[in-house]
């Protein structure tokens, strides 16, 4: 949509035109709005507001910025081409998609209240067409979307995005979103969302972004399945991504959390091209041995982020899966005293409830026998993951709880609070240069719970 000045020998009238496609595919220009003469426009703006007008405004900023994008980007042409090349829609498919993104990233709106609120936005001002009706947008999604045109459509607007420019680093990351559906399909899934809801059918989405949040690839799949089952194939899918959109391989970091942590994930990363930024759990021995015997006195200062000042340390090399990787260590303070406090009231909620249990044992009142089972589960929804912290007994017969105290390994959990390991294949890069690359996955995480 543009301005336009039809100049004549009687003066200059100005109207407002947008160019559009006739059945025949050809590019065609027509008029939305005539304004006319300089003088009229002027008249109009300068005569006082009616008494009895209604004042309406539209918001249109958000849905402006997108048309900008989809103008930039020739997001048109590249989905008519590839959804409505003999022009079958009364309502085009690029519209469609259009306002299926707004939706989504702007407005948190449901398909309904698109189509009945339509009027309400700046579209009917922009576009000739009716709105199309919920069915159609539904019947839309289910006939024209299919995998291999959304992976067609995938490669092309990341070379579009990204514009010649070459990937440095890639940031891989997974979610799950629970639904209301009542059936399966071939994504959705009953399982445990990672928001800890269970019992509803979810779907997972993997993203892949470059190091400035310009997409490069997303994968769905079924959502309860977990993410180190998902590795192998996402992994390779990406190696082709990369390539196919003109990047070297071997020029490429690409950066996972440890929500992949899995022996042959690790052994096929490092057997492949590109470079690699990780996290890595606990739970791996070599990597246990490290962070349990690092000294905080010996971290160095990386940066500062709203999580506090961020600290970290080289620690050398660790035997995981079944090669070797450079390990980094890293905290950040304000999140390391976070979770100590947690710990704390975890412990104070512990000791609390030690004494209750001891009082009621001893009245020996009515209601349900205290057993060894009970009190376990209930020090576990107190203590959480530091339950093995806490040595204590139960004597049935005697009727006694006994409380040892807290074990070693209770001091080892506190002391190494918020410390994580990360590693790389990168021997030249400063462990702070790591750190920065593994912490950029944030932004990832934010796209998956975009409230804009």
């Amino acid at each position: 949509m543009h301005l336009y000045v039809d100049k004549r020998e009687s003066g200059n009238y100005y109207k407002v035109r947008e160019s559009y496609r006739d059945e025949n595919g050809k590019t065609k220009v027509r008029n939305v709005l005539y304004l006319g003469t300089l003088e009229n426009i002027l008249e109009r703006f300068s005569k006082p507001i009616p008494e009895n007008a209604e004042l309406k405004s539209i918001p249109f900023a958000p849905a402006a910025a997108l048309r900008r994008a989809f103008e930039d980007l020739e997001l048109n042409d590249l989905f008519t081409r590839v959804f409505d090349k003999e022009n079958e829609h009364e309502f085009p498919a690029w519209k469609k998609i259009f306002l299926l993104v707004w939706r989504r990233f702007f407005k948190k709106m449901s398909m309904k209240e698109v189509v009945e609120r339509y009027s309400d936005h700046v579209f009917p001002f922009w576009w000739r067409e009716d709105i199309t009706t919920v069915q159609r947008f539904y019947q839309f999604l289910a006939e024209s979307l299919d995998e291999e045109k959304i992976e067609t459509l995938q490669e092309e607007l990341a070379q579009r995005v990204l514009d010649g420019e070459r990937i440095e680093e890639c940031h891989l990351d997974t979610t799950d979103y629970c639904t209301y559906a009542q059936n399966d399909t071939k994504y959705l899934r009953i399982g445990r969302s990672k928001d800890k809801v269970v019992g509803r059918r979810l779907v997972g989405l993997a993203l892949v972004v470059s190091s400035d949040d310009m997409p490069v690839m997303s994968q769905a799949y079924p959502g309860n399945q977990h993410d180190s089952k998902l590795f192998s194939k996402l992994f390779k899918k990406i190696c082709r991504r990369i390539e196919s959109i003109g990047s070297d391989l071997e020029e490429v970091t690409i950066v996972f959390d440890r929500g992949f942590d899995d022996g042959a994930n690790y052994d096929l990363s490092r057997l492949s091209k590109p470079h690699i930024v990780a996290g890595v759990k606990k739970n791996w021995n070599s990597v246990s041995v490290k962070i349990d015997n690092a000294d905080l006195d010996e971290f160095q200062l990386s940066h500062e982020t709203e999580h506090g000042k961020c600290y970290v340390k080289d620690s050398g090399n660790a035997e995981i899966g079944k090669g070797k990787w450079r390990v980094v260590l890293s905290y950040h303070d304000a999140t390391r005293e976070k979770i100590q406090e947690k710990m704390m009231e975890a412990r104070d909620g512990a000791e609390d409830l030690v004494d209750y249990l001891r009082k009621k044992i001893e009245r020996r009142g009515r209601g349900r026998p205290i057993t060894e089972d009970g009190i376990e589960k209930e020090l576990r929804d107190v203590l959480g993951k530091w339950y093995g912290c806490l040595d204590w007994s139960f004597d049935s017969e005697e009727r006694e709880l006994e409380v040892e105290g807290w074990n070693e390994e209770w001091d080892r959990f506190y002391e190494t609070a918020g410390v994580h390991a990360i590693i790389t294949d990168h021997e030249d890069w400063s462990p702070s240069k790591v750190v920065r690359t593994y912490f950029g996955r944030k932004n990832i995480e934010d796209m998956f719970h975009c409230k804009y």
